[in-house]
């Protein structure tokens, strides 16, 4: 009986040191990864923020795969203990590093646009100041983040953009990746189309910041407001400019990625969106009434 007890202890398996850390690696880049789009989705983190934290998710994730990779190596090698956890890892892994990987996909395809406006030539103006987030991470160290975000060449997504008017990108470029983008004419008071644009901006979830003139007294009447994606919750400042000219109102618009030097065609489609809607809107509403 002692003789089978000592043969089963001397032919047990060794454990894998690895396949012991990559677990750990993998759950924390993974809970880095949700924590970080929970905390930018809800506004309590900047894009900086949110750009360092996934980074950091990312790098444990890959580390985490070359702590399996030589869990793996030294199953095959010595017959190991630890193919599971280190399987399990991998795949914990994987599903931390496939977001960031789309998202640079993306980068890579598009534009390096952040600015898009209907209206090149005489571009919307900004009337208000950009509204002020909550940054956790720049709480005590105010240079830790932009060093660390610059060390690693991140520049292009972190970096905060302008709303002045010289900020708008070229107009070739604009044309040539979003040539459908167009500011609208309707034969309706400027008033009337005002309501319908507060109204869809109201159903399409923007957060109306300020406005400038008033309707039927001045040319220019402009609203403001910001718009985030559904997901990560990435913010984009926007202006609607309605101008009186006699019996009609030439609407326009701009949208500015808060941060990034790339929009990832983000702007270009709210832009879309909301022309399509204030045309339905402008369709179904009751004409003006005529004059006396």
């Amino acid at each position: 009986m002692l003789d089978n007890y000592y043969i089963r202890r001397k032919t047990s398996r060794r454990q894998s040191r690895t396949a012991r850390y990559a677990p750990a690696c993998a759950s924390i880049g993974f809970f880095l990864l949700v924590a970080a789009v929970a905390l930018h989705r809800f506004s309590m983190i900047q894009q900086p923020d949110l750009v360092l934290l996934v980074t950091l998710s990312a790098g444990f994730a890959a580390l985490a795969l070359l702590l399996s990779a030589k869990s793996f190596y030294n199953l095959w090698r010595s017959g190991d203990a630890g193919g599971r956890r280190a399987l399990r890892a991998s795949f914990l892994a994987v599903l931390t590093l496939v977001p960031p990987a789309l998202v640079l996909v993306q980068v890579s395809a598009a534009p390096r646009i952040h600015d898009i406006s209907t209206d090149l030539e005489n571009s919307v103006e900004f009337n208000t100041v950009m509204e002020n987030v909550p940054d956790l991470l720049q709480a005590h160290q105010p240079n830790f983040r932009i060093r660390m975000l610059s060390y690693l060449g991140l520049d292009d997504l972190t970096a905060q953009n302008s709303l002045s008017t010289d900020a708008v990108p070229d107009m070739l470029q604009q044309i040539s990746a979003y040539p459908e983008v167009s500011g609208r004419q309707y034969d309706s008071a400027q008033d009337h189309v005002l309501k319908a644009v507060l109204k869809v901006m109201k159903e399409q979830g923007i957060t109306v910041t300020g406005s400038a003139g008033v309707a039927g007294e001045d040319i220019d009447v402009s609203v403001e407001g910001v718009a985030k994606t559904l997901i990560l919750g990435l913010r984009s400042d926007l202006a609607v400019r309605l101008r009186d000219e006699a019996e009609q109102t030439t609407v326009d618009m701009r949208a500015v990625s808060r941060y990034g030097r790339y929009d990832l065609g983000f702007n270009a489609a709210l832009i879309e969106n909301f022309f399509n809607a204030l045309d339905l809107e402008m369709r179904n509403a009751v004409p003006d009434a005529p004059e006396e």
